[in-house]
């Protein structure tokens, strides 16, 4: 019984290769071993994006460079027998298109901030190459959104893919960046009703060197959330400020201006308060900061927060 098992499993086989072979020759289906090298930003592929690809780097603000990594690919089934030379340039107008498309505000990121040699060589017999970006953190501007539009403009005299152009958004993230969960309480004298929203999802983001204004995760928007969420303090967005010695908390003020929004709203930070980190150092793992404020409406203090932020990671 075994052998006839195996007598029809070789026969059933020489008839899959048969049916196999017959498809390969068959015109409906692609022949990839027969297909023309494509050039592409790997990066790409695969984001799906209004106004086009976007991705991005965000780094510590140092004094040393960092570098980020653009890799170009000789999409073919085989690699190619010559070096092949592409070159990569920069493309405004997708900033244009991208900005329209999502009522963003990004601008071209200045050539004082980064440098780069945009002609990458792929060597014979390998399909990837790399262009390396050096962005000089310490003199970005950190309160600008700032992209560099990559597009591939020259092949080598391969056909370039589709895939042929990102948008990579360079960010310089202070020691205090990062994704925080808030807990505490808050006091609004003017509106009791007014309950908070803790816990609180949210991100700290970068607005100078030792500053960082709140972004909330869940309203996906600068403001700080109260009532469960389910509404905001408008005109209203903490920066808190820290001694880089120390890493107290030196000042809050809020990003809509000091008093000078059309609800009249500031903060201020309450010194009668804990103001300072409590556990571990910026940027490390499960760290923790105090600080109490109050937002001030008209010139009087409305709401009172005690809060205690705690790091969940970068964001």
């Amino acid at each position: 019984m075994k052998k006839t098992f195996y007598i029809k499993t070789a026969f059933l086989s020489l008839i899959g290769m048969s049916l196999l072979s017959s498809c390969l020759k068959d015109s409906r289906y692609v022949d990839f071993a027969g297909s023309k090298p494509l050039i592409e930003l790997p990066s790409a592929a695969g984001i799906t994006a209004a106004g086009g690809p976007f991705q991005t780097e965000a780094f510590a603000i140092s004094a040393t460079p960092s570098t980020f990594k653009i890799a170009v690919n000789i999409a073919a089934p085989n690699p190619l027998k010559t070096a092949l030379t592409v070159k990569l340039g920069l493309d405004t107008a997708a900033i244009t298109k991208y900005n329209a498309a999502n009522g963003t505000a990004y601008t071209l990121l200045p050539t004082t901030d980064y440098s780069a040699n945009f002609t990458v060589t792929i060597p014979a017999g390998q399909n990837l190459g790399y262009v390396t970006v050096s962005v000089n953190t310490s003199v970005i501007d950190p309160t600008q959104s700032y992209v560099l539009p990559i597009k591939i403009v020259d092949g080598g005299g391969q056909q370039i893919s589709n895939y042929d152009e990102i948008l990579y958004s360079v960010q310089a993230k202070n020691s205090y960046d990062g994704e925080y969960i808030i807990t505490g309480t808050m006091t609004d004298v003017v509106a009791p009703a007014d309950t908070d929203a803790y816990p609180e999802d949210v991100y700290l983001e970068t607005t100078g060197a030792n500053s960082v204004s709140l972004f909330d995760i869940g309203l996906g928007a600068p403001f700080h959330a109260i009532l469960g969420g389910t509404s905001y303090y408008g005109n209203f967005d903490p920066i808190f400020t820290f001694n880089p010695t120390t890493n107290a908390i030196t000042s809050v003020t809020n990003a809509y201006g000091q008093g000078t929004n059309t609800q009249q709203r500031s903060a201020v930070l309450d010194p009668t308060g804990v103001n300072k980190y409590t556990t571990g150092a910026p940027g490390a793992a499960g760290s923790v900061f105090q600080v109490s404020y109050y937002m001030v409406q008209a010139g009087a203090n409305r709401t009172h927060f005690v809060e205690t932020y705690t790091y969940k990671g970068s964001r």
